[in-house]
């Protein structure tokens, strides 16, 4: 790599997405801490509006009304300007159907720079615990937040439970990310 490499525009590679099918399976495994899927599912992305990204949009709303994978959905902005495809499914293997393929028309469409994680409900009680997939570094990540904090004890704990079934994230890149939607 010369020095004007370093200028040069870089596109990154597309992101990993097979991962998130991992999750399935490993939420049985979270469930000896009483942490339990719901079946709801979110993705977060930057809007660069513009037609083509208003198109691709009403792509994914109608992939997902059309889904073999039942479910109800929403879309949002939230107060950053991310948009946010809220997913409600029956079960956790529907909602990460759904997720894939939403992702996946994101992704053919060019906007996978925008897309940036897509995040999943769990329960432990009435408390949320979420998995955060970080597609770029395809890998997961628990967040637990407990009002203004984290419950970092859990989030640890959920990591060593699954880390051989699901591809956990290092810790220096556990982002919190508050005021999720759902």
């Amino acid at each position: 790599m010369g020095l004007l490499d370093f200028f040069r525009p870089r596109s990154l590679p597309p992101p990993k997405i097979d991962d998130l099918f991992k999750l399935t399976p490993a939420a049985v495994t979270m469930g000896q801490l009483r942490v339990e899927p719901t079946g709801m599912a979110g993705m977060c992305f930057r809007s660069i509006g513009g037609v083509t990204f208003e198109d691709m949009k009403s792509g994914i709303l109608k992939v997902l009304e059309n889904s073999a994978f039942l479910a109800r959905f929403s879309v949002l902005t939230d107060q950053f300007g991310f948009t946010w495809v809220v997913i409600d499914s029956d079960t956790l293997a529907d909602a990460v159907s759904n997720v894939y393929m939403a992702s996946q028309l994101l992704i053919e469409g060019g906007f996978s720079d925008h897309i940036t994680a897509a995040i999943f409900r769990f329960e432990q009680g009435d408390l949320p615990v979420y998995w955060v997939y970080n597609y770029r570094r395809a890998a997961f990540y628990p967040f637990a937040p407990r009002g203004n904090e984290r419950d970092m004890q859990l989030e640890y704990r959920l990591r060593l439970l699954v880390m051989d079934e699901l591809p956990v994230d290092s810790l220096d890149y556990w982002f919190p990310i508050w005021g999720i939607p759902f």
